[in-house]
Parts: C-alpha cells; sequence; structure tokens
C-alpha cells in the first residue's frame, strides 16, 4: 500500500543556531481539503503543527541532535489558510531546564499571520553531525 501525500515537500529558507524557516505552497487540488468544509475549503490547523514539527526535526537533524514534542503549551490559529496559499513557519529554538528546549513557531500564509505555536521538546541522544 501506498503512502497519500497530503502536503508537498517544503523548502529550506533559513537554518542558524537561533532556529529555522521552511516555506511549502499548498496545492488547491491537494488531498488534504477533501472534504474539510466542502464548497469553502480550508486547510485543517493540525497541518500547521505539523509543519512546525517538520521543521524542528529538521532543525534538530542539522544539528545532530533529536528532539521530541513533549508537550504544547501554547496553540492559536489566527486566520485560515486557503488552498493555494504559500505557507512560512519560522521556529526559534532556545535552550531550557537540563534537556528540554522551547520552541515558538510562527506560521504565516500569504504573508497574513495564521498560527502560533509554543512548543516543548526533549533532547535525545545526540546523533552523528550530517557532513
Amino acid at each position: 500500500m501506498s503512502a497519500v501525500t497530503l502536503l508537498p515537500e517544503e523548502t529550506l529558507q533559513r537554518l542558524d543556531d537561533t532556529g529555522i524557516t521552511l516555506s511549502v505552497t499548498v496545492e488547491p487540488q491537494a488531498p488534504v481539503f477533501a472534504g474539510h468544509y466542502p464548497g469553502f475549503p480550508l486547510l485543517p490547523g493540525v497541518f500547521l503543527l505539523d509543519l512546525a514539527e517538520r521543521a524542528v526535526r529538521r532543525f534538530a537533524a542539522g544539528h545532530g541532535r533529536r528532539l521530541e514534542l513533549e508537550a504544547i503549551a501554547t496553540t492559536r490559529f489566527l486566520s485560515p489558510v486557503l488552498p493555494g496559499a504559500e505557507v512560512v513557519v519560522d521556529c526559534t529554538v532556545k535552550a531550557g531546564e537540563g534537556a528540554l528546549r522551547t520552541v515558538t513557531a510562527r506560521c504565516t500564509a500569504d504573508g497574513v499571520k495564521a498560527a502560533t505555536f509554543r512548543l516543548r521538546h526533549r533532547e535525545l541522544q545526540r546523533i552523528a553531525h550530517p557532513q
């Protein structure tokens, strides 16, 4: 059985010691819109959260680390994401107590703030740094 791709692969815009920025254009015919408000399709908010998590995993891997989501501290959905929108997620990663990391994620859709998340991650065993 083949996997269904609900969102296209993201594009890396920034990766540095403080965080990461990714973007993705949500195609109007993407299967993620099927059945989600027929006649007025909207991107389900969980996909913005998933994009933020994809960014955190990519940030961690780029720094030879593995992070695991421990908690979603806050979630705010501020405006709808429509088919065809360019979604940008900008994540700031800060060290917390011990192995904890705090992530602040801001999502925009076509330049309009769509969601914000404050996430807490636990650092797992370090991995070999990619070449």
